[in-house]
């Protein structure tokens, strides 16, 4: 369809999703017939890549032959905009993973990634394009998305063999001097070395939540008082977060003793400012109702924190909310004198610390003596421990002492971002391993080239 080809580059890196490339062509008729989105088949050194014209360029100057260029891209690029309308959904239902990914694009994903469960009303999104919806859903876990060359969409881990495992996993190429080497580059990078991580599946509200006051109730046992005189005594609340541990208070004047832990109705006005998340004022053990003054922005979910609201669709809405809370109920006893005084201040000293909490919605992951902690990760879709794990492990992987290599060599079948690759480098007197982080190939006649980008693992001295 497009005449003789005689130059092709082709090439694809890890956080891309499709094969991108152009093809230089020699006849006029055949490129005036291209049509933008027209599908090619391209063989390159005996394989084959499916793909679509992306747009096409005809540079021409004086009188020779115009320069005939048309760019090409994986069929893939139909999930994107400006040729993917976007969307605007709510998944309200608990749905697998794959299954949202594939309703989003409207077919079949090579799935090459833990597979979970997500609850239902925390994935939802607005203007977004179908491969917005997988990216949303695979970097959750520390996947990526790329393009088979068959076209086929493929969901993977960011790394599909962890870093400590490649000394002994199969390896997809063995590249040596001899037979494929061109051209070697290495570069030294200093990276932030990460082997712990706490992994969580929601949004913290923030360091800690604690706080004091006095109990206003009407039917409490100060009956709605806030005032109070000397030898008087005062019932005071406090409320504090799952992650807070209460230190005994301490009080200027007075004694003060821990009463029986108190469950009450709070009705709060919660206001979402353009977000999709808002705070409840004090903990909340249950959502007894929801009405929505305006705008409804979707059913509340309550996050494993007890304050964080999240809504399906980012909004600016009021939702009235009555929840229940507790709060433990201390008995401040005031002294009838203090100094020679009969009115005075006291001031009493609640202290709390911040405590890391296991099985409520977190996990720690860890290789090795944990010394060198990430930074934490937090994503509402992270539902499960399979899929806490899988995101640790890929931030953990990311942060071992990693080299980046430029490696250039005959062509050959067959590479993909992910691979394992075995390097035989009779220069340097050694054999080492690495990953493939990008693929590009480039042809002009019947000399066809393969660059590759690689990581390399160098034992740390740390």
């Amino acid at each position: 369809m497009i005449g003789s080809v005689i130059s092709a580059t082709l090439s694809q890196a890890e956080q891309d999703f499709a094969w991108a490339g152009s093809l230089e062509v020699t006849n006029p008729a055949s490129f005036q017939r291209i049509r933008i989105d027209d599908p090619i088949d391209l063989e390159l050194g005996g394989e084959m890549f499916k793909l679509m014209v992306d747009n096409k360029t005809l540079e021409r100057d004086g009188v020779g032959m115009p320069r005939l260029t048309v760019s090409v891209v994986s069929p893939t690029a139909r999930f994107v905009a400006p040729r993917a309308k976007p969307m605007d959904k709510t998944w309200d239902e608990p749905v697998w993973a794959r299954d949202a990914a594939e309703e989003a694009v409207g077919e079949g994903i090579r799935w090459d990634l833990v597979n979970w469960l997500i609850p239902g009303g925390r994935l939802a999104v607005h203007e977004a394009s179908p491969l917005d919806v997988v990216r949303t859903i695979v970097d959750a876990v520390g996947g990526l998305v790329e393009s088979l060359p068959d076209g086929t969409l493929r969901v993977r881990h960011r790394f599909p063999v962890s870093v400590p495992g490649w000394a002994t996993a199969s390896v997809d190429h063995v590249l040596t001097d001899e037979s494929d080497n061109l051209s070697c580059r290495e570069s030294h990078v200093l990276r932030n070395r990460v082997n712990k991580v706490l992994v969580r599946g929601y949004l913290p509200s923030g360091d800690g939540f604690l706080s004091v006051e006095v109990d206003a109730r009407p039917d409490g046992p100060n009956q709605g008082r806030t005032t109070f005189y000397s030898g008087d005594t005062a019932n005071l609340l406090v409320h504090a977060g799952k992650e807070v541990s209460l230190a005994d208070p301490l009080v200027s004047a007075g004694v003060i003793r821990p009463g029986p832990w108190q469950e009450m109705k709070v009705t709060q006005d919660v206001v979402f400012n353009g977000t999709a998340t808002a705070t409840l004022d004090k903990p909340a053990s249950a959502i007894d109702s929801v009405i929505w003054i305006g705008n409804n922005l979707g059913p509340l979910s309550r996050e494993a924190d007890d304050r964080t609201l999240t809504v399906p669709n980012a909004g600016v809405a009021i939702a009235r909310v009555t929840y229940r809370t507790r709060a433990k109920a201390w008995r401040l006893y005031a002294p009838p004198m203090v100094a020679g005084l009969d009115e005075f201040p006291v001031n009493v000293h609640f202290v709390g610390s911040t405590r890391e909490i296991l099985g409520s919605g977190e996990i720690y992951c860890q290789r090795g003596d944990g010394a060198f902690r990430g930074l934490d990760i937090s994503d509402p879709l992270l539902t499960s421990d399979e899929a806490k794990r899988s995101r640790g492990r890929a931030e953990i992987d990311a942060g071992e002492s990693l080299q980046e290599v430029s490696l250039s060599c005959l062509h050959r079948p067959g590479f993909m971002p992910g691979q394992l690759v075995e390097v035989h480098d009779a220069l340097m007197g050694q054999s080492w391993r690495g990953k493939i982080t990008s693929v590009s190939h480039s042809a002009a006649g019947a000399k066809l080239i393969t660059s590759l980008e690689l990581l390399r693992y160098v034992q740390s001295s740390v």
